[in-house]
């Protein structure tokens, strides 16, 4: 596996890179259980003891209420006195021992691997849940990430989960580590928990729903390791399905190619731009083939985006004769038969000329594209169908290829034939030369 950075965590959106560009993050939220006395914070009602994750397994909760209401970290650090338990639990702000967490997550993921029934649904959610949450502590210094908070104009992280716990806009605990971590801490435990979070997915009794899928892109590229994410998309659609009532499990094979198996774009978006980040395109290439080059995909953008249209052409002839016939019997100027195909034949051939002008007008606009296009004769379905696939390679080229337009088309070197070379088999031209700056 490639080195692990996690201060360079794979995917990181623009807030997070503002927030990783000040101060260290350890420092920042050092700072924050001190600044808070001086602060006026609204009284909240002081929290019982925190669930360990055992208990959390007990307890029946749906997999929206454990995504809605996040669980707090197990096992806190059991040093502290009572008064700064309290003061902390009031102030929203909790200490704990990252390293101690994660042996207890250890523990719980070898109890769900060696056990021989196939865990619940909401117990994997919850579990996926923890481990995020811890690896925002390893990469932040505090569970929440900076997506999660309000952040206004010239406001680091710190202060924005400070004005969060001061305006009541949240109540939920903050966790932070007890100290501060070293970066070779930080390392090997970004590291585990990639791959304990890959262990815990893998393992044919987890199923891989929707919902775990996501967790575990967003897990995978904050810790900047988006190379183990290309075997879950694939797993996603045809890992065997355990049967959660049987003894020994027992498992049925998917039918791959069903759209509800396709990776949502969003989720193969994150995943690319963690693979371009990392500047790994074997990586890249092998996301793009698990994730919008699917059959799944193309079947689920066919279900959801042209199943009304299509159903519209289908009923358009039942529709034009119903209508014909009313108007055929409003008019007494030629014969009824007559009049009503005549009306059939207009509304048809109106109709079917604009569809026909809408479909040519979609499938061959290329104002999106930049330097990837399609092959002349690629037919206009498959343009349509792929065109997200089109659009990565897009990203891909304009990620290796030089930002000055000036020099585009001088690139070389092995990756760049590659890239070349995979957008050719794939009916796709790299650099089109009529398309190019300079050359229309």
């Amino acid at each position: 596996m490639a080195t692990i950075l996690p201060r360079r965590a794979g995917f990181v959106c623009q807030s997070c890179k503002k927030s990783l560009a000040t101060n260290s993050s350890q420092r920042q939220f050092s700072s924050i259980a001190r600044s808070l006395s001086s602060r006026n914070l609204a009284s909240r009602p002081t929290r019982g003891t925190i669930p360990s994750l055992p208990q959390l397994r007990c307890a029946s909760v749906s997999a929206s209420q454990s995504r809605a209401n996040k669980r707090p970290l197990p096992r806190l650090q059991k040093s502290r006195e009572p008064e700064k338990a309290a003061e902390a639990a009031d102030s929203g702000i909790i200490t704990l021992n990252p390293a101690d967490v994660l042996v207890s997550l250890k523990q719980d993921i070898s109890k769900i691997i060696s056990a021989n029934a196939v865990p619940p649904q909401d117990t994997i959610i919850v579990l996926l849940d923890l481990i995020y949450q811890l690896s925002n502590v390893i990469i932040f210094g505090i569970n929440k990430g900076p997506n999660e908070v309000e952040n206004k104009n010239g406001e680091n992280l710190a202060d924005s989960v400070l004005r969060d716990l001061a305006e009541g806009k949240s109540d939920e605990p903050v966790y932070i580590a007890n100290k501060e971590m070293s970066a070779p801490f930080r390392t090997n435990a970004a590291g585990t928990l990639a791959e304990l979070t890959w262990t815990l997915v893998r393992d044919p009794k987890v199923f891989i729903s929707s919902d775990v899928l996501n967790i575990y892109t967003r897990i995978q590229c904050l810790l900047g390791t988006p190379e183990y994410l290309p075997e879950i998309f694939n797993l996603f659609a045809h890992k065997k399905i355990p049967h959660s009532n049987s003894s020994p499990v027992t498992y049925s094979d998917p039918w791959s190619k069903l759209p509800k198996y396709a990776v949502p774009h969003a989720t193969a978006s994150i995943a690319l731009q963690a693979a371009i980040l990392k500047k790994n395109l074997p990586l890249a290439l092998a996301v793009i083939d698990t994730t919008v080059a699917t059959p799944a995909f193309r079947a689920n953008k066919l279900l959801t985006k042209a199943s009304i249209p299509l159903l519209g052409v289908g009923a358009l002839p039942a529709l034009a004769y119903a209508g014909s016939s009313w108007v055929a019997s409003t008019q007494n100027t030629m014969d009824f038969e007559m009049s009503k195909y005549t009306s059939i034949a207009a509304a048809m051939a109106y109709i079917g000329t604009l569809s026909t002008i809408g479909f040519v007008a979609i499938t061959t606009s290329n104002d999106q594209m930049e330097r990837v296009v399609w092959r002349p004769g690629t037919h206009l379905s498959a343009r349509w169908l792929r065109e997200e696939e089109r659009e990565f390679f897009d990203r891909l080229a304009l990620a290796w290829g030089f930002e000055d337009k000036a020099r585009r088309g001088e690139e070389s070197g092995e990756d760049w034939q590659t890239l070349r070379d995979e957008c050719g088999v794939r009916d796709m031209i790299l650099d089109k030369t009529d398309l190019m700056e300079g050359m229309q």
